[in-house]
């Protein structure tokens, strides 16, 4: 049974001394409810995204209560919003794990918001379920509660830097925002081009500048074949205005989110020809479509609410592992995820209600997903997603391939 503590006040007098308030552990009964948290991107760079992730969270737990709940107990959220900001985030986390008791966080999107939280969900042995794709995550998850239901970088930067050399460029220039998430990509991006096509090594340019000018006469200095640019849609939209102004007649590559719906609104006509992808839901998935029913949506053939797929993937192996578990203690909680997502010669179910049905039944399970399969490798991170890549042509989306991940 897991020990929920609050956190530590501490209070200073006058005299500076320093004395720590007392505090009484509370045992959770079986009556409790089961706390969790998320933490989405609903406002920053990631807000396109934040509110339908935070709507899948909350439409798959409401789900599960009416059906029952998991262990004959209801599930309580609590959805904070992270700000796409790791020290908003951080100070989210810390509302959640000492005052909601949450045994999870869900939702988070920033590789910088997913980093930032973990040292304070590795102290509390809660568990984290992002959409990140930073290489470091597994290597600073030291406990094991760390569940990536996103590709990491190198996959996605390397499927983009292997279309640039079937376009026959063969110079580069590569500028991108400074975080977590960028680095990486830019490595996977380099790894299929070749150092030696760079014309330089990488920059970087900070979030929320007043003018990105500079960073653009030195990004297009020396007449790059070729540019790529990962960022969020914000900065990417005034980056892009200052290179269409410049008359450069390269190629410009980013990643989907960046050229997304506010990108193209912004700046028109003048998106003709960008290169950008990212990773997808499986489309003829039957639970990427029970998805669409769930939100309301038609299913155009169009990838639609790519972040809003896998919270609902989070929240159903969440929950279906706490039931194969027959706990929420995190350390047998993080083996059941594996018992519950991935392997063979399982019962194949789409749904977190079939799925908790067929494990009150006794049966094995393999939860396959409305953003991916939901199969975990031995550092509890997606494999098997595939990445999409496009062109823009008339404002729309033209895809061009499709790549495993």
């Amino acid at each position: 049974m897991r020990i929920l503590i609050s956190r530590r006040r501490v209070v200073t007098g006058s005299t500076a001394a320093v004395l720590g308030a007392a505090f009484i552990p509370r045992f959770a009964s079986a009556s409790d409810p089961i706390n969790i948290g998320s933490l989405t991107p609903n406002t920053g760079g990631g807000a396109p995204y934040g509110g339908n992730m935070a709507a899948a969270i909350k439409r798959t737990v409401d789900q599960i209560n009416a059906a029952g709940g998991v262990l004959n107990r209801q599930i309580k959220l609590t959805q904070e919003d992270g700000e796409t900001n790791p020290e908003t985030a951080t100070r989210a986390a810390d509302k959640l794990i000492n005052v909601n008791q949450v045994m999870a966080i869900l939702g988070t999107w920033a590789s910088s918001v997913t980093l930032g939280i973990m040292p304070k969900c590795q102290s509390a042995n809660v568990i984290q379920m992002c959409v990140s794709s930073s290489s470091d995550i597994p290597l600073r998850d030291t406990k094991g509660l760390v569940f990536n239901f996103q590709v990491l970088n190198p996959v996605w930067g390397r499927a983009l830097g292997q279309l640039a050399l079937e376009h026959g460029y063969k110079r580069f220039k590569l500028m991108a925002l400074n975080n977590d998430f960028t680095k990486s990509i830019l490595d996977g991006f380099v790894d299929a081009v070749g150092a030696g096509r760079l014309l330089e090594k990488p920059f970087y340019y900070n979030a929320n500048q007043a003018s990105y000018k500079s960073e653009v006469s030195h990004l297009l200095a020396g007449t790059p074949d070729a540019v790529f640019i990962p960022g969020y849609v914000t900065d990417f939209t005034a980056i892009y205005k200052d290179i269409y102004r410049s008359g450069y007649k390269g190629r410009v590559i980013t990643v989907t989110f960046a050229a997304s719906g506010p990108f193209k609104a912004a700046v028109g006509d003048a998106a003709e020809g960008i290169l950008h992808g990212y990773p997808i839901p499986p489309l003829d998935s039957p639970a990427y479509k029970q998805y669409l029913r769930e939100a309301g949506l038609e299913d155009n053939g169009q990838i639609q609410h790519p972040y809003g797929t896998l919270c609902r993937d989070q929240v159903s192996v969440l929950a279906l592992a706490i039931q194969k578990a027959g706990s929420t203690d995190a350390d047998k909680v993080k083996k059941a995820i594996f018992d519950v997502s991935t392997g063979p010669g399982k019962k194949t179910v789409y749904n977190v209600l079939d799925g908790l049905k067929a494990l009150r039944a006794g049966e094995e399970i393999n939860y396959s997903g409305a953003g991916s399969p939901v199969e975990f490798d031995s550092r509890r991170q997606t494999v098997d997603r595939d990445v999409q890549l496009y062109e823009i042509k008339g404002g729309k989306d033209v895809i061009l391939s499709t790549r495993k991940g």
